[in-house]
């Protein structure tokens, strides 16, 4: 079920009878009661119950019923597994039976459920045969919301020509029926898989019409499923400032329907155009407020997706709309990383020598590299295991480091050369001091030069302007 049109399936959700096993219908009727009344975990366990009732009973029908209830409850609970393993039992339970309509339906579902475990190919199949049987059983709505699924599914293959064969057939359908709310999702789907096969002048005709429609009809939600891929259409067509107007609408529309993953991805498209301008502060902006959305609506893999995206607009990478790039190849960043490391290894072995040499400074040179080791690593730790879907604690630690680096090493840079122009004039009670400052001071110059340029190489690999 393509989640970007709550409510699109509704004519497919068709209930049908239990058989002959009391018990196993009555729990599937209760199931059913607990769930309009908004009860959703006392509906599963009664779905669950009347599934197993019915299979110790022999009853195929009535368990094909429950495990499609039960399918389509885990989907709405976005538990997509569970859902695609009940809905395929179901299916199966159905297969070869007298109504090609009911288990048309089912497959409808299982392939909406597949799409969303990523299982791609099979989803291809099961929504070419529901959409065969939907159409023997006369139910062309259905078949055409089949056929919807099938262009989303054959598109996120790659097959972007199919899809936009499939996707022509639905508009045509809804077009004749005057069915102006599934036209402009059709068109919406049409102008998607458009853009996928980079034919960006006609996506922008088609969706500027499903745009249109949405807003004629009053549709928020339909509209701001088609103004998405419409910015998309206009950044490929090179028309970028049209593009950010409409990212923008996209971003009203989405918050004026409340629909929090349509948001999300509104403010992550609106990353990807400011990056192509190259505005990588404004994009990173867009990109934090797209992962927070997506995390909120319980959308880790796009909350992923959002953050690389966010890491990306720091480093300038200039084309997001290519393939996915690897931070570890992108020559600031690893200057950054290495820098620190260099920087990090020299403090190490200045603390070691300092605990070595002993004398007057021993511990305040081994506090002071060795804290500084610990940020220097710490800023290591973050530049190099910056990647897509990881931790935020990564980027913590980076600017932490670099920060605690900055503060400090400039201080003891200060400090020690005023050090040894007091201890020179205090008299010979001082001599040991002044002595022991001067043979630390060109340790302290070489470490301070290493601080130096590991803070350039960062503020680098953290500014796209630098």
């Amino acid at each position: 079920m393509d989640d970007s049109e709550a409510g699109k399936h509704q004519s497919a959700d068709r209930r049908a009878g239990t058989g002959s096993d009391t018990e196993g219908a009555d729990r599937l009727q209760a199931g059913r009661e607990q769930l309009d009344l908004g009860r959703p975990d006392r509906a599963e366990a009664a779905f669950r119950d009347s599934a197993r009732l019915c299979r110790a009973a022999g009853d195929g029908p009535g368990e094909s019923a429950a495990l499609a209830e039960l399918g389509e409850l885990l989907f709405t609970t976005r538990r997509f597994d569970g859902a695609a393993e009940a809905l395929r039992r179901a299916a199966e339970l159905r297969r070869g039976g007298n109504d090609a309509g009911l288990e048309g339906t089912t497959l409808l579902n299982l392939g909406n459920a597949l799409q969303q475990t990523r299982e791609l190919v099979e989803a291809v199949e099961v929504l070419t045969r529901a959409a065969e049987l939907l159409r023997l059983a006369g139910e062309h709505h259905d078949e055409h919301l089949a056929l919807i699924d099938l262009g989303v599914t054959l598109q996120a293959l790659g097959r972007a020509e199919e899809a936009i064969e499939t996707q022509r057939l639905v508009v045509a359908h809804f077009r004749k029926v005057g069915d102006e709310h599934f036209l402009a999702i059709g068109m919406s789907d049409l102008g998607s898989a458009l853009v996928a096969a980079r034919r960006f002048a006609e996506a922008v005709e088609v969706l500027t019409e499903s745009v249109a429609t949405a807003r004629r009809i009053g549709r928020r939600r339909a509209e701001s499923v088609a103004l998405g891929p419409l910015a998309q259409a206009l950044r490929g067509a090179g028309r970028y400032d049209e593009a950010l107007t409409v990212h923008r609408q996209d971003i009203a529309a989405a918050e004026e329907a409340g629909h929090l993953h349509d948001l999300a991805t509104a403010r992550s498209s609106l990353g990807q155009t400011l990056e192509m301008l190259g505005r990588g502060r404004a994009a990173r902006r867009a990109y934090q407020r797209a992962f927070a959305a997506f995390r909120k609506a319980g959308d880790p893999a796009s909350a992923a997706a959002a953050a690389y995206g966010a890491r990306r607009a720091w480093l300038g990478i200039p084309d997001p709309d290519r393939g996915p790039h690897d931070p570890y190849d992108d020559v600031r960043w690893h200057a950054a990383a290495r820098g620190h490391a260099v920087f990090t290894a020299a403090l190490v072995a200045a603390t070691v020598a300092a605990q070595l040499w002993g004398g007057p400074l021993a511990l305040f040179a081994s506090v002071a590299t060795g804290v500084s080791a610990v940020l220097a690593l710490a800023a290591t730790a973050g530049f190099g295991c910056f990647s897509v879907g990881q931790s935020a604690v990564f980027e913590v630690a980076a600017r932490l480091g670099v920060f605690g680096l900055v503060v400090i090493w400039p201080a003891l840079s200060v400090l020690l050369p005023v050090g040894l122009v007091v201890s020179l004039f205090l008299g010979a009670e001082h001599r040991d001091w002044a002595e022991a400052i001067g043979s630390v001071l060109p340790v302290f110059v070489v470490l301070s030069f290493l601080q130096h340029r590991a803070v350039i190489r960062s503020n680098r690999a953290f500014d796209p302007e630098g």
